[in-house]
């Protein structure tokens, strides 16, 4: 979380010659981030004793889609990759939230989930707040 912190505080600290580095540097954190968290979603489908195989297959095909919207981040412009990128953040917590109704997770899962993405998606939207005010 601390380099989603530092990045977007860089945005507001730093002088407008280092906004463009970092706002690659913030985006291509987020899209590593946001890969991950959906492969989580592959693993769990992997290893959980309770799956059944279209339970499998249904979180095996969501676990790729928040890399496709990281992917896909990069070929809008920025703004818009960020805001897609805080979206998607939100949306892969609604999959893990579901996930978690459902079948058992550890429970320290939950809340770092929660902090993961309400400080990702904040420092994204915070990201685009500053973009718009240059």
């Amino acid at each position: 979380m601390l380099p989603f912190v530092v990045l977007t505080s860089g945005l507001y600290a730093l002088p407008s010659e280092y906004r463009n580095t970092l706002v690659f540097w913030l985006s291509s954190y987020g899209a590593v981030v946001l890969s991950f968290v959906g492969a989580i979603h592959w693993g769990l489908a992997l290893v959980h004793p309770k799956m059944l195989y279209g339970d499998r297959m249904t979180s095996m095909g969501w676990s790729v889609v928040p890399a496709a919207a990281a992917w896909s981040s990069f070929l809008v412009p920025a703004e818009s990759g960020l805001l897609l990128m805080a979206g998607s953040f939100a949306a892969q917590y609604g999959a893990d939230q579901q996930f978690e109704s459902r079948f058992s997770v550890p429970e320290w899962y939950p809340p770092l989930r929660t902090s993961l993405t309400a400080v990702a998606a904040l420092c994204l939207i915070l990201a685009v707040a500053r973009l718009r005010l240059s």
